[in-house]
């Protein structure tokens, strides 16, 4: 367990995170009368989940790796650290969903077209679902793209 204990440690630090973005949004309004910035400020977060990977990342090349890693540990660190933001979803979601903003599906379905699919895409286990495979799909790409950049740079 040692091992993966910044990939643990930070896909905590990501969850909570994002349960604060949730607050934020419902704040403005995001969950209500500004539900036309949902898509908007669920794809800001992800900048924001890119510095949370880019951390975690870092903190794993300097204290597990000694300063040196290469694209492959870095990947292998964000699908760690996914992984356990996956775990995490279900728990997440049904925080979200029930205690901070418990109008959200209903607002979703009433601003939806149609209403009889919008029913069944807005709910809490169709959002659990949605969220484990999307924070692996996304978690997979943002750990691909910062291992990149935190790399060690080979000499020539």
């Amino acid at each position: 367990m040692k091992k993966f204990a910044i990939e643990i440690k930070w896909g905590i630090r990501y969850t909570f995170c994002y349960l604060a973005w949730a607050i934020l949004e419902k704040s403005l309004g995001i969950y209500g009368e500004n539900m036309s910035f949902y898509m908007l400020s669920s794809l800001l977060f992800y900048l924001f989940a890119a510095l949370i990977y880019t951390l975690a990342l870092k903190e794993k090349k300097t204290h597990y790796f000694n300063g040196s890693m290469d694209w492959k540990q870095g990947c292998a660190t964000g699908l760690y650290m996914t992984i356990v933001i996956a775990l995490l979803m279900p728990l997440t979601q049904a925080s979200l969903h029930e205690l901070i903003a418990p109008e959200f599906f209903e607002n979703m379905i009433k601003a939806s077209k149609d209403k009889t699919s919008a029913a069944t895409y807005f709910n809490l286990k169709s959002y659990i679902i949605q969220s484990i495979f999307f924070a692996l799909s996304i978690g997979m790409v943002i750990s691909a793209i910062v291992a990149y950049f935190v790399q060690t740079k080979k000499t020539k």
